[in-house]
């Protein structure tokens, strides 16, 4: 509800904070407990679990490993969930996590965001570029096209510092 001055209204107060476990995933989690913070928000933090169903997979996966990757995800989500929660309580930052299962993350996150009330959605791009992201797909840019929640997509400096290393020995590699 917009008070008398809309300044005085916080405008991001519930964010949802997807993870992957990933180096790149806890970066941004301690980004994002900062962004918190200083917005005086609650973050929910949000790890989908895969789904084990065969069906989902046909040939490509075989049913063993299939078997050791979902049981796996259960210690997968403690482990990811807790970092993000001790980030939380040692910023004084309101946390409560959640573990979903789904074999499509991008609609766990859309859903969570929604379901939940969020009213921003933090994550970061892993920054795969060409054939890679095209064949990969990219979470970040299916919750980008589908959620009505605002996205804020993190890209920590150190990403973008090898990005451009990378495009400045490309053009140096066409002009030779």
């Amino acid at each position: 509800m917009i008070g008398a001055n809309p300044w005085e209204t916080r405008m991001f107060q519930r964010i949802l904070l997807p993870t992957d476990g990933s180096q790149l995933s806890r970066d941004t989690a301690e980004r994002a407990v900062v962004f918190a913070k200083a917005a005086n928000a609650t973050i929910t933090a949000l790890y989908a679990k895969p789904v084990g169903n065969p069906e989902n997979y046909g040939d490509l996966v075989e049913p063993a490993v299939l078997d050791r990757l979902v049981s796996g995800s259960d210690g997968k989500s403690k482990e990811y969930l807790g970092f993000i929660k001790k980030l939380c309580k040692d910023a004084g930052v309101e946390c409560t996590t959640l573990a979903v299962v789904s074999d499509t993350p991008w609609e766990a996150i859309v859903n969570v965001a929604d379901d939940c009330n969020c009213d921003l959605i933090f994550m970061s791009k892993h920054g795969r570029g060409g054939l890679s992201s095209l064949l990969l797909g990219s979470e970040t840019y299916r919750v980008l096209t589908h959620s009505s929640v605002p996205v804020l997509v993190y890209r920590p400096p150190e990403v973008d510092a090898v990005r451009r290393k990378a495009k400045a020995k490309e053009k140096e590699r066409k002009r030779a």
